[in-house]
């Protein structure tokens, strides 16, 4: 496969894009890199392994979807709404909030005030997948990243990856997972494997499904690939695929159709037109 128009439009518009990989079928098809390949934070991407974190947790019976935060955590006043609020409302990211935040640990997370009643407006916010991650470790006695290291991790040749605490020690899970392009890629072969890996079923396919279409409306004005609606954790978006996607151009986009994954790690705040000329330069190819 050549890559060259993709690097063409990366460098004409002086994207800082430190490397991509294509795997289809299963197989490396073409990579290119800026840099030498070395773990960096993949942010937001984060979030969709700990989706990944919470099937499994699902699967093995630990956790509910419909389970309530406060079944594991009490805050320090009452509140209908937080009364209320589900872990599936923090996976698709409909807590009620009504700004981005970024908690330092569990207290400061919940003394936030919920303007919305939960399950009715969608608000991208680290504390869901925080608080999720949390519920996790509350339900399993495991730190979401180290119950995803003999779970996941192992599994698929990832060593050891860092990630983030909060102050009090719960896995982030929302940023701070530091990973290489080509650990993004193998995530991404075992997405597109429905949660399979060597013949072993780590996750249950139909969490996968559930998690990888839209549960909930975006409806994000002028922004093509953020405006299709959002799983449990992970972004719908144009021509049939998926991705993960982390600030200043992280992506792992799935095509389930093509039966390719592409993985891209970059240092650069204007990330839409990477994901764009992923559809303008690398889509075509894989088509012919």
């Amino acid at each position: 496969m050549d890559l060259i128009p993709f690097i063409d439009v990366i460098e004409k518009q002086k994207l800082n894009v430190e490397g991509v990989k294509v795997i289809r079928r299963g197989r490396e098809l073409a990579c290119h890199r800026w840099v030498p390949e070395q773990r960096r934070n993949v942010f937001s991407v984060s979030k969709s392994f700990a989706s990944i974190a919470v099937g499994m947790a699902i699967d093995d019976g630990k956790l509910r979807l419909s389970d309530k935060v406060t079944r594991f955590f009490t805050r320090d006043e009452s509140d209908p709404r937080w009364d209320s609020l589900t872990l599936e409302q923090l996976l698709t990211m409909n807590m009620g909030h009504g700004e981005f935040t970024r908690p330092a640990g569990i207290k400061e997370a919940l003394s936030y005030e919920l303007i919305r009643d939960p399950g009715t407006s969608f608000l991208y916010d680290n504390t869901c997948t925080f608080l999720a991650s949390a519920m996790l470790s509350a339900a399993t006695g495991f730190k979401l990243r180290d119950f995803l290291i003999d779970r996941l991790f192992n599994h698929l040749g990832i060593s050891d990856p860092p990630w983030g605490e909060s102050e009090d020690g719960y896995t982030i899970g929302a940023t701070g997972l530091f990973l290489t392009t080509s650990e993004m890629a193998l995530f991404g072969k075992f997405l597109l494997q429905r949660g399979n890996w060597e013949g072993t079923q780590l996750v249950s396919a139909s969490w996968i499904d559930a998690a990888t279409r839209t549960q909930v409306p975006t409806r994000l004005q002028n922004k093509p690939d953020y405006n299709l609606g959002y799983g449990y954790q992970f972004w719908i978006c144009r021509h049939g695929a998926y991705r993960c996607d982390g600030r200043d151009g992280q992506f792992i986009v799935v095509l389930p159709a093509l039966d390719t994954v592409i993985a891209i790690n970059s240092d650069e705040e204007k990330a839409e037109p990477i994901l764009w000329a992923v559809w303008d330069c690398i889509l075509p190819a894989l088509q012919i």
